[in-house]
């Protein structure tokens, strides 16, 4: 994964953000999926027509899938129709398909590297999606850690490096 932030004047604005009451989390930032030969697979960047949320977008600039914050997240495909929401469950967040079943779980879990503990999120596919694109799908684990991994990574407290 490749993150960029845009330089003031390109993406974004600052200005905008805060007239409209938007979270600057993540704000002016793509982020780039590539797969082993360094071809691009998707990239997510903040939706600025709704408050904390991405949308999912393929090599070209065409919009994949839209997740927009709420409880649950509602997620929406490219033309903006409803497919689904991600909601939490148990330990996890679930992907349930509009009208149908559980697609698939997004989980996440500590990681301690020397003095610092930071967090991986994973992704359990359990059906392929009838009208989703997989890649959409796919970036669910990067969406769950841009809405909920707030102060990650962080230093490791005296109870964690005695874990170690």
């Amino acid at each position: 994964m490749l993150t960029e932030k845009f330089a003031k004047g390109q993406g974004e604005g600052l200005v905008a953000a805060l007239l409209d009451r938007d979270s600057l989390s993540h704000l002016d930032e793509r982020h780039t999926i590539i797969d082993v030969h360094d071809s691009v697979v998707f990239y997510v960047e903040r939706y600025r027509a709704a408050n904390a949320s991405f949308v999912v977008f393929d090599p070209g600039g065409t919009p994949l899938a839209v997740y927009v914050s709420g409880s649950p997240v509602v997620v929406r495909d490219g033309t903006g129709a409803p497919v689904g929401r991600l909601a939490p469950w148990k330990d996890r967040y679930q992907f349930v398909e509009t009208g149908g079943d559980v697609l698939a779980q997004c989980w996440r879990e500590p990681v301690y590297v020397q003095w610092l503990v930071d967090e991986q999120w994973g992704l359990t596919v359990l059906a392929e999606p009838a009208v989703f694109d997989r890649r959409a799908l796919v970036a669910m684990p990067l969406i769950c850690r841009l809405l909920w991994s707030d102060g990650f990574p962080r230093e490791r407290s005296e109870s964690e490096m005695l874990r170690s």
